[in-house]
């Protein structure tokens, strides 16, 4: 199961949350039943409550995915320090909007507007251990090597939700990756082309696998339930209190070099045999450029573009994002989509300097923390 809010994609797996909260009741009755007088004593006097108290140590079976905003950078080998973050972009369910391309519909998933000189880095929240899959245009964006449908270990290709804080972008080469940009499909300009030579899909492709359920007993759940026990049966006045915060740990382990990225992927501690295979959530989030998007959706751009001021302040000069990019990336991102999936009931896309403007519209969102559902893949 997906969900959108707040401008964050959850995957979660409520069948998961079952399966282990049978295991706590069966560890609660077995401890029970070899427990003394003066144990139980400790505990709550309904087996149902001390039930719920075990429970509690279960998490939500979670993990969420947002899309954050950077400058895009040139690509020209210079040196510049790392872009300043400026925000999460707001996401909305492809399903919302009837004038998307064929190709979108069919996938369903969510969509999200750039600037051209905008570009996506993801941010990553777990409650449970995932593994989680980037692909863009056909291409592992961990890996380097063409999409598949399986998890691999060497070399890994997946990111360990719960261990990873983010991803920059695609891979490129060892430790290094190419930010998530939008650009014109079907003309060699993306980043996966470069490495596999073909565009089979646009946009991104974020598929999920939860620990199995039996692994995360093994791992994680057992020594929790353990502790609690131990912690009920100490006197309250024999409890140590943790107070202190602990330290944050570092983030300098990302650096900026040449033009590109390069990104430590955090090995995977609990094994590639441990993802439950069979229980998995696939989506696919589009990348739209700023002037296609409100001529499908009829609102505007819900962010404004970046601005000489915010390059300055990035150390990169606008001479330099010219330098970096090609003259075709001027081009739309949907004009050969649009036209291949509607032919003759629209003409391709003008230039955006000939295009006139939509009359906007506003969607008017009463609750953006309200729950959606949004269609896998």
């Amino acid at each position: 199961m997906i969900e959108l809010q707040s401008d964050e994609l959850s995957f979660a797996f409520p069948e998961l949350l079952e399966q282990l909260r049978s295991r706590i009741r069966v560890w609660v009755d077995e401890r029970l039943e070899c427990a003394s007088e003066d144990a139980k004593d400790r505990l709550p006097s309904a087996r149902e409550e001390i039930h719920r108290t075990f429970a509690a140590c279960l998490p939500r079976i979670s993990a969420a995915v947002s899309f954050q905003r950077t400058l895009r950078l040139p690509d020209n080998g210079k040196n510049y320090p790392m872009p300043l973050g400026l925000g999460r972009f707001e996401i909305y369910p492809v399903d919302e909007f009837a004038g998307v391309p064929e190709p979108w519909r069919e996938r369903g998933g969510v969509m999200l507007p750039l600037h051209k000189t905008e570009a996506v880095w993801l941010n990553f929240f777990a409650d449970y251990p995932m593994a989680l899959r980037v692909g863009m245009g056909g291409v592992c964006a961990v890996s380097g090597e063409p999409w598949g449908g399986t998890l691999k270990a060497t070399p890994q290709n997946y990111l360990v939700l719960g261990h990873q804080p983010w991803l920059d972008g695609l891979h490129a080469r060892p430790e290094v990756v190419r930010q998530f940009v939008a650009r014109p499909q079907g003309r060699g300009l993306m980043s996966a082309h470069a490495l596999s030579g073909e565009e089979r899909w646009g946009g991104l492709q974020l598929q999920a696998f939860p620990l199995r359920a039996e692994e995360f007993w093994r791992q994680v759940l057992r020594g929790k339930l353990d502790d609690r026990w131990d912690e009920l049966m100490t006197p309250i006045r024999n409890r140590q209190a943790d107070l202190a915060p602990k330290p944050a740990e570092p983030s300098t382990w990302t650096v900026k070099t040449g033009g590109q990225l390069r990104l430590k992927i955090m090995d995977d501690l609990y094994g590639v045999e441990t993802w439950d295979t069979a229980h998995s959530s696939r989506c696919f989030a589009h990348l739209c450029l700023a002037e296609d998007w409100q001529r499908l959706t009829g609102i505007r751009t819900p962010q404004r573009p970046p601005t000489a001021a915010d390059y300055q302040a990035a150390g990169v000069s606008w001479a330099d994002l010219e330098e970096g990019k090609s003259a075709a990336d001027s081009d739309s991102i949907l004009a050969d989509v649009i036209a291949a999936s509607a032919p003759g009931s629209r003409p391709p896309l003008a230039s955006s300097a000939s295009r006139s403007p939509l009359a906007p519209r506003s969607i008017l969102r009463l609750n953006p923390d309200l729950r959606q559902l949004v269609r896998e893949f």
